[in-house]
């Protein structure tokens, strides 16, 4: 399955100078990675995932929130496009992290995230995605269990 990663910064996150250039340094390890971890895997009704990450600033204020703030599958391409956004609020909320440390827990939560979805989109047109593999996937056999995220979401949503 390809797995594509896109992003950008609008401006200054934090006040710390040059944290901008270590973000992006992340998205590169980041998006390597996910290629890599992904490229021999497979999964029904999906071919590729498109992440468009948008990071503070100016683009920022398009979104409402930090996390996925748009997804859409198309059935004829088995392709699933989000959008992950990180507010200019974020870096400042709870719980207090260092920048970087900050940004990756983004993206674990957003990745959880968009695990959730796509079996919710997949499983509603009548393909079986295996959550547990993506999530094991992307974060390279992580504890972190899929179930428990998709609980987690429809508690909240109650």
């Amino acid at each position: 399955m390809e797995i594509i990663v896109s992003s950008v910064i609008g401006g200054q996150i934090v006040s710390e100078v040059g944290m901008e250039k270590k973000i992006h340094q992340i998205i590169i390890k980041v998006r390597k990675s996910l290629k890599e971890q992904f490229v021999n895997k497979s999964f029904e009704g999906l071919a590729k995932i498109k992440i468009n990450l948008y990071i503070s600033g100016d683009l920022s204020e398009y979104c409402s929130k930090s996390g996925i703030t748009k997804h859409q599958y198309f059935q004829k391409k088995n392709e699933f496009i989000t959008e992950f956004c990180v507010d200019r609020y974020y870096w400042n909320s709870e719980p207090k992290l260092d920048t970087k440390k900050k940004f990756l827990l983004f993206l674990e939560s957003s990745l959880i995230d968009l695990g959730v979805l796509i079996k919710e989109k997949l499983e509603s047109k009548g393909y079986n995605f295996d959550c547990e593999m993506f999530t094991e996937t992307a974060f390279k056999g992580s504890s972190v269990k899929c179930v428990d995220a998709y609980h987690a979401m429809h508690i909240a949503l109650m």
